[in-house]
């Protein structure tokens, strides 16, 4: 019933070549050769593996709170036992959640979505939530500053850092 990801099955080179991509997906294959230490017919040939797994993939990922997309939230989620599968994948639906995961502690699912407006993001937990078949009650977070997204730091300007 429950799928568990391990890389675990990926030789040291292959895990070398998923290091590099996770610091820079874009990076080619000759940097990588030149940064691990093997020759880039090996890095190819290990990324193609590498990029099999269905639970690895390289995508372009957008800080929230970017200028341009409204605002990002967090939303605690406590739902009844038999529905958390359904759950899940019901919020996994939503092209404005980013991410679902089903957790251990106070709240049985998190979500993080990004919505243009104050507004949207109550009209969602207002309406759409409450449709939603075992989900008893909800916290919301929304995020005001991004420090760290996807194992990216972020700086932030002079300005904001006097304002804490």
């Amino acid at each position: 019933m429950w799928d568990f990801v391990s890389t675990s099955d990926l030789d040291d080179t292959e895990q070398a070549v998923l290091s590099q991509l996770k610091v820079d997906g874009r990076m080619s294959s000759v940097d990588i050769a030149k940064r691990i230490g093997v020759t880039e017919a090996t890095v190819r040939r290990k990324m193609a593996r590498v990029l099999e797994d269905p639970d690895i993939c390289i995508q372009a990922v957008v800080r929230p709170l970017r200028s341009d997309v409204g605002i990002a939230a967090i939303v605690g989620l406590d739902v009844d036992r038999e529905h958390i599968i359904s759950v899940a994948k019901k919020l996994s639906e939503y092209s404005f959640v980013d991410s679902v995961y089903a957790m251990t502690g106070p709240f049985d699912i998190i979500i993080q979505l990004t919505l243009p407006s104050t507004t949207s993001l109550h009209d969602f937990l207002v309406s759409e939530l409450a449709n939603v078949p075992g989900i008893k009650d909800s916290e919301s977070y929304m995020i005001g500053r991004v420090f760290k997204h996807s194992g990216r730091a972020y700086q932030h300007s002079k300005t904001e850092e006097k304002r804490g």
